[in-house]
């Protein structure tokens, strides 16, 4: 004989989400941890860590085990929500202290998402972002997190059909960081040593490890556009290293953090997925006056995992160990370029004639 379960032991969480929903979640929450892998970067508690391990060992019940003892107490393990804090490292606009150096806030803002694994009220609720005050650096006061936290739900409503739910998570802590950059220097500052505003510490970068990715634009010359792409670049999350030259074609390269020398496919898919988004940033908001037909940026090299070059993020085009470099007509200068590669590491002569497409110089 066998005993019915009581209408009173009936469970009172809401539904789960079918298994088609639970496994996007589980690849979007896998994503994101690959994206802020980082020192301080994620923040996950135990009991989130948990329910999310709970998710994946319930996904992967054999089908005959459902409605057994051991997938009921499993299923009900599941708590309703999963929530990350990612934090988005943004600083007010940089200032000039009184003897000419460079200052900047320090810190980032935390993020919160909130992904449902549980029944929702309406459809398009299954993930929700907000920040906190009491996490918000000293210089995010509680009007100004309420201006974030008025942000981020408009921007996870206003869906793409072609854009999933990471998509959409990163555009909108790309719309806060727009936000916070605008936003008048705090008086609190921290002297740091007197290099351009583009080139972010060291710090900034926590493993040796990147994707390298090189890029090729048939015009980059203006400076505004240009200090763009540095200033995104440095305020990026995570912050990315390379350097840019202008010019006819314009060379752009761009090294993405990776946590260990041999990265996961899902590691790589989130480095691949975060460049995107800076390329989406940088058209849509510096480039917004641009016909569509002009941003054509072109992928002419990305190079399996490999160790870092470059410090920082720089706008080269006027450095003397380059020499204008640009100026594609005078083979002294490419000739410079690839010394300077190859001090660097690199192959010069090979990753120019990849990206430029010529082939000889008198190094």
């Amino acid at each position: 004989m066998v005993d019915l379960p009581s209408t009173s032991s009936a469970p009172s969480k809401p539904y789960l989400l079918p298994p088609e929903a639970l496994t996007t979640t589980l690849s979007s929450i896998e994503l994101l941890s690959a994206m802020w892998s980082g020192e301080d970067e994620l923040r996950l508690t135990s009991a989130d860590e948990g329910c999310i391990r709970d998710v994946a060992e319930y996904l992967q019940l054999p089908l005959e085990t459902l409605g057994g003892a051991e997938s009921i107490a499993l299923k009900e393990r599941i708590g309703e929500e999963v929530v990350m804090g990612l934090k988005v490292r943004a600083e007010p606009t940089t200032q000039l202290g009184e003897e000419g150096e460079v200052g900047k806030v320090e810190g980032g803002v935390w993020v919160n998402v909130g992904f449902r694994l549980r029944g929702v009220g309406k459809e398009g609720e299954g993930v929700r972002m907000w920040t906190s005050a009491k996490d918000a650096p000293s210089w995010l006061d509680r009007g100004r997190v309420k201006e974030v936290n008025a942000i981020l739900p408009k921007s996870i409503t206003q869906k793409d059909e072609e854009e999933d739910s990471v998509g959409q998570i990163l555009n909108a802590i790309e719309e806060v960081r727009e936000f916070i950059l605008t936003l008048p220097p705090s008086t609190t500052t921290t002297t740091i040593a007197s290099h351009p505003p583009t080139t972010p510490p060291s710090s900034s970068t926590t493993t040796p490890y990147v994707q390298r990715t090189w890029y090729y634009l048939p015009s980059l010359s203006t400076k505004t556009k240009r200090h763009d792409i540095c200033t995104l670049a440095h305020t990026h999350t995570p912050p990315l290293t390379g350097f840019l030259l202008a010019g006819k074609p314009g060379l752009i390269v761009l090294e993405h953090p990776l946590p260990t020398p041999t990265p996961t496919p899902p590691q790589l898919s989130a480095a691949s997925l975060s460049l995107a988004s800076f390329w989406s940033t940088i058209k849509t908001t510096s480039w917004s006056d641009i016909p569509p037909a002009h941003k054509k940026i072109t992928e002419k090299l990305t190079e399996p995992p490999c160790l870092r070059a470059f410090r920082g993020f720089e706008d080269i085009t006027d450095w003397p160990e380059v020499e204008r470099g640009a100026d594609r007509g005078r083979k002294s200068d490419l000739s410079k370029l690839i010394r300077w590669l190859d001090g660097k590491g690199l192959q010069g002569k090979w990753v120019i004639e990849r990206c430029l497409g010529v082939g000889s110089w008198d190094t």
